[in-house]
Parts: C-alpha cells; sequence; structure tokens
C-alpha cells in the first residue's frame, strides 16, 4: 500500500498557493482541515466513527494511518476496526507484543467518490468558517475608522467597495445624496458596522454619517492627532451641513482657526471630500445657553432658557423632574421675530442639527411671543443661569470625588503589592535612614548654636555608639599627625653669618613709588590693615628638619664659593687700613 504522490500533483500545489495568495488562508490551516476531513472520510467509509487514523502530509506524499491494538488471538472483545489479532500482527512487525499499537497503511484509493465529496465540502465550509471569522477578528476594532478602497460594483441599491481582504457594502443610506460613483474610482468611508452571520461576516460602509468628517478633519489637522485640539461634538445632514464644536486644550492654540487652516485650505480639503458640503466649525461651550447659542448659529439668540408648562402645555411638573435629574430639561430659544426663519434653516436643517449636537430638546420663540404668554425672561434667564452654575459645581464635586476615588485605590494596590513583596528588609532600611537623618540634623544644630566646638565627650552623648567611634579614630589620627604653626611674623631674607661678617646685610633703604593702576585701590587698602594687625612677636618661625638640612646644605655652598675663601686676598692690608680709619 502507498500514499499519494503530491509532488507531481499539480492541481494540489496551486489549490493550495490560490488559498494562500488570492483567498488569504494560512496553508497549515488548510492542511489540518483536510487531515480532518481524510480522517472523518476514512472512518465513513469503514463505518467505524470510533476508529483511530492518522493523517501524514508533506510536500511529497499523502499518507493515511490505520492505528489498531495488538490482543490476544482468544480475545473475546475483538473488534476488526480497532484491533488486530497478535498472530496477524506477527506477521507485520516482529518482536511485536499484546498491547502494542500496530499502524497499517490504508490505500487511499480505495475510499470510494461519495466519501471524497464529503470531504471536499466539510473543507469547503471550514474555509468559509475560517474566512468569516478573520475578517470579522480583522475589522471589528476598526469600527468608525477612516479606510480607502476601489469601487467594484454600482447597483441601485448600493456600492460594493474592495477594502483590504475583504468586500464591503456601501448601502443607499449611507451615501452623501447626489454623488455618483463610478467602478474602479478609489473612494473614502468609514467602517460603521461589522456583522457576523450564517453567510459570512459583513462590512458595512459610510460616507454620510457624522464621524466621516470628524475623521476627515482629524486626518487634515495635525492639532487634533497630538490632542491639543478636541471635537467635542458633531451633528451632520449629509449632503446638506455640517456642525462641529471643538475645544482647544492650550489656551495659545485657536481651535477654530486651526481646523480652518491657512486661507481655509484644511476646511476646504474636507469639503471637497464631502462634494461641497457646507461646513461650520464652533467653540465648545460647558454652558449649555452658550453651546446652544453657538450651535443655531447664523441665527442671533437673544435669550436661553428652560421650558415650561406656559410655553409647552404637555410638559408637567413630574417629567421636568425626570429631565432636571438627567440634567436634559428642554430649552426655549428667544429670537427677534424677523431672525425667526433663520433659526430655524431651510426645511428646518439649522435646528435639527443644534438638537443633535446639543442632545436637547429646544423650541424657538419670537420675542413677541414670549411677551404674549406674559413670562418675565429676564427672570427666566437669572434661573437658568444659576442652575447652570450648580451643576457645574455639582460636575467638579463629582471628578474631585472620582478622582479621591481613584487614588485611594490606587494607594491601596500599591500597598498590597508592597506587602506581598515585603521581606521585612523595607521598613529597616527606612528606620535606619531616618536614624542617621536624626544624627545628622542633632550635629548640625550643635554647630549652629556655639561658636567653639564642644568637648568631644558632649558631643558624643548625642551621636550613636558608630559614629562616635568613628568620631574618636579620627581624633587620635589628627593627634599623631606633627603639628605645624602657622608664621604670623612677615618673613624676612635669610641672612647668613658669613654675611654678617662681611656687613653684607647692610642694604639701602629706597623708597620706591609705584603707579597704581585701575583696581589696585582694594588691594592697597588691605594692606594697610594687614600693617596694622597686631602679631605676636614671641612667635618665631619653626622650620622642619628637611627645611634645616636644605638650609645647610646652602651655607656650605654659599661658603664655598664665598669671596672669604679667595686666597688671592690680603687680609692682612685690610686690617691696616681699618686701623688707620679707627
Amino acid at each position: 500500500m502507498s500514499g499519494i504522490n503530491l509532488k507531481n500533483n499539480k492541481n494540489f500545489i496551486e489549490g493550495m498557493r490560490l488559498f494562500e495568495d488570492e483567498r488569504k488562508i494560512d496553508p497549515e490551516f488548510i492542511i489540518e482541515t483536510l487531515k480532518e476531513a481524510i480522517i472523518k472520510t476514512y472512518q465513513k467509509h469503514i463505518d467505524a466513527p470510533a476508529a483511530k487514523v492518522r493523517v501524514e502530509i508533506s510536500p511529497k506524499d499523502l499518507r493515511v494511518f490505520h492505528e489498531l491494538e495488538v490482543v490476544d488471538d482468544e480475545s473475546d472483545t475483538f473488534d476488526e476496526t480497532l484491533d488486530i489479532l497478535y498472530s496477524e500482527a506477527i506477521k507485520l512487525k516482529k518482536n511485536v507484543q499484546v498491547g502494542d499499537t500496530l499502524e497499517i497503511e490504508v490505500d487511499f484509493k480505495e475510499i470510494g467518490r461519495s466519501s471524497i465529496n464529503v470531504a471536499k465540502q466539510m473543507l469547503k465550509q471550514r474555509t468559509k468558517e475560517y474566512e468569516k471569522q478573520r475578517v470579522y477578528d480583522e475589522y471589528k476594532d476598526k469600527e468608525f475608522d477612516l479606510i480607502s478602497g476601489i469601487i467594484k460594483t454600482v447597483e441601485e441599491k448600493f456600492v460594493l467597495v474592495d477594502i483590504k481582504n475583504t468586500i464591503g457594502i456601501l448601502l443607499k443610506s449611507e451615501q452623501i445624496p447626489g454623488e455618483v460613483y463610478r467602478e474602479g474610482n478609489s473612494i473614502k468611508c468609514i467602517i460603521k458596522e461589522v456583522s457576523k452571520n450564517s453567510k459570512g461576516s459583513q462590512v458595512v460602509l459610510s460616507r454620510a454619517d457624522g464621524m466621516f468628517v470628524k475623521r476627515l478633519f482629524e486626518k487634515e489637522v495635525p492639532e487634533i492627532q497630538q490632542g491639543l485640539i478636541e471635537i467635542k461634538a458633531i451633528a451632520r445632514e449629509a449632503g446638506e451641513r455640517t456642525k462641529m464644536a471643538v475645544y482647544s486644550r492650550n489656551e495659545d492654540i485657536d481651535a477654530i482657526g486651526a481646523c480652518i487652516g491657512p486661507r481655509g485650505q484644511r476646511v476646504q480639503a474636507v469639503i471637497g471630500e464631502v462634494k461641497g458640503e457646507k461646513v461650520d466649525v464652533f467653540e465648545w461651550n460647558d454652558d449649555i445657553g452658550e453651546l446652544v447659542k453657538n450651535a443655531l448659529a447664523p441665527a442671533e439668540v437673544r435669550a436661553c432658557f428652560y421650558s415650561n408648562e406656559k410655553i409647552n402645555p404637555e410638559l408637567t411638573a413630574e417629567e421636568i423632574e425626570k429631565y432636571e435629574k438627567r440634567n436634559s430639561r428642554p430649552l426655549v430659544v428667544v429670537v427677534d421675530d424677523d431672525k425667526l426663519s433663520i433659526a430655524i434653516g431651510k426645511k428646518g436643517k439649522n435646528a435639527k442639527l443644534a438638537v443633535k449636537l446639543t442632545n436637547r430638546k429646544i423650541d424657538i420663540k419670537t420675542v413677541s411671543e414670549i411677551e404674549a404668554l406674559d413670562i418675565d425672561m429676564s427672570e427666566e434667564i437669572m434661573n437658568f443661569k444659576a442652575d447652570q452654575l450648580r451643576i457645574k459645581k455639582e460636575k467638579e464635586t463629582k471628578e474631585f470625588l472620582a478622582l479621591q476615588e481613584e487614588a485611594a485605590k490606587r494607594k491601596a494596590e500599591f500597598d498590597e503589592e508592597m506587602a506581598s513583596n515585603d521581606t521585612g528588609m523595607i521598613e529597616e532600611v527606612f528606620d535606619e535612614m531616618e536614624e542617621i537623618q536624626d544624627e545628622v540634623t542633632i550635629v548640625e544644630e550643635e554647630v549652629a548654636k556655639e561658636e567653639n566646638f564642644e568637648s568631644l565627650d558632649s558631643v558624643t552623648e548625642k551621636v550613636s555608639e558608630p559614629v562616635v567611634e568613628e568620631v574618636k579614630e579620627e581624633v587620635k589620627e589628627e593627634e599623631k599627625a606633627p603639628k605645624v604653626v602657622k608664621n604670623l611674623v612677615p618673613k624676612t631674607d635669610y641672612v647668613s653669618k658669613f654675611e654678617n661678617i662681611a656687613g653684607s646685610n647692610k642694604k639701602e633703604e629706597k623708597v620706591v613709588r609705584k603707579k597704581h593702576k585701575k583696581g589696585e585701590d582694594d588691594r592697597r587698602l588691605r594692606a594697610e590693615d594687614l600693617q596694622h594687625k597686631d602679631y605676636d612677636e614671641d612667635v618665631k618661625p619653626f622650620y622642619s628638619e628637611e627645611e634645616l638640612e636644605e638650609i645647610r646644605l646652602q651655607e656650605e655652598e654659599l661658603e664655598e664659593g664665598s669671596w672669604i675663601n679667595d686666597d688671592d686676598i690680603d687680609f692682612d692690608e685690610y686690617d691696616e687700613y681699618y686701623d688707620e680709619e679707627n
């Protein structure tokens, strides 16, 4: 029996390459799936689901082995699909023993065509499941990300776009109204939804969602990518208008100006991608009243306050209480009578976008309508601002408590981790460091208080024993060293005894006046101060043995070279001269 030769089987090799290149399926997965399909097929062929089968696939061939257990010839539980008699096993392999496992190679050609079709269907099903799971895993974490693709098919209700490793679908509801799509053109979309069903994984694309415009701005504005500017809220009516509230985390950066760009280049790039759709960029404000005013631009808002029973009779006290708990009570916006159409916008688009962006119900009224309802607008505005201040304080308190809770949680985790890793040495180290710091502090205080140092015994009473011993050793070493007495008397030139005899020490005193250069006045004053210092005349210079030896050698040299030792000099002649003088 022999296996199937795969080395010369071009269909098998080409099929593996097709799976790997075009369908992006790992060859190892195909091999494992093929092994499982062959095992199931063979088990069905011999009608033995419990049969042990091993498949061996190499680059050269495919081999199938049926594993059988060797049993005694007189066994009562013999099963030909699981066991083999000892008398037959000994013929196939020498030195076989009862209880051993014997592998018998199977001729794959004996398997019928129907069984082969089962393996084929199984391989096809497992491949689809693999592709479905791979696509789902790859794109599920990329929802609302910007992606580029090539248009493959254009239908009336949808457009198929070839994105990486799969085909995405752009439904009619997710297209920009009036936009024309052509096969082969490049297109940008966001991944709106990734789903998985029995037919496979489906990636739904969108160009009409507000996140599409947000991702375009993030791509065009570097400050948004760096986190300096944040897009707080966005509302869009595809093909008509987009309103976007931005916030700057840096006071030196203008959020609106950064989104618009130099000469409007950045916002124009976004408008070009959405086919001329109008884009309004305004500044975010935590005050809902100011935010609504900005959202309703270009309309000028006179006032903004809470709605009540007079304005909306259907708004009961119970509903108002529910709205207040969620901080989402409906608002009333007051505009001039001639500005009502601007505030509402064409087909109500401006008001709808403001509602979407603020997530509040907004009722737009004119000044005359408010006066007709006998509503004190100034009082309503004052109450509204007071409530907004309360909400702001509650929010700040809540954030502060949340930070405290988070800090306490982190501290508890850190303490628990330190406790689990603590072997007792950390506390010992900290205790030792505290003791040393206390000792240093005591010594510094004593030095600062006293001009003269205290005796060693008084200091040692305040310092630990190890420190005392160390200080005593240093003092002993200093006592052993020779003491050098500093010379307080101005040094004079050394004069030998021979020079005294010759009278060479009598030098004429000359007064030399030097011109003072710039900067020497201070040095002259310091020198005069030193001259007035009182010195102890009894203090004499101290010379070491080395210095005395050096002086002795210098005297000998002077004596040898002195004129006194000159033999040509007649000293008697000089004696007669001095006698005559006297």
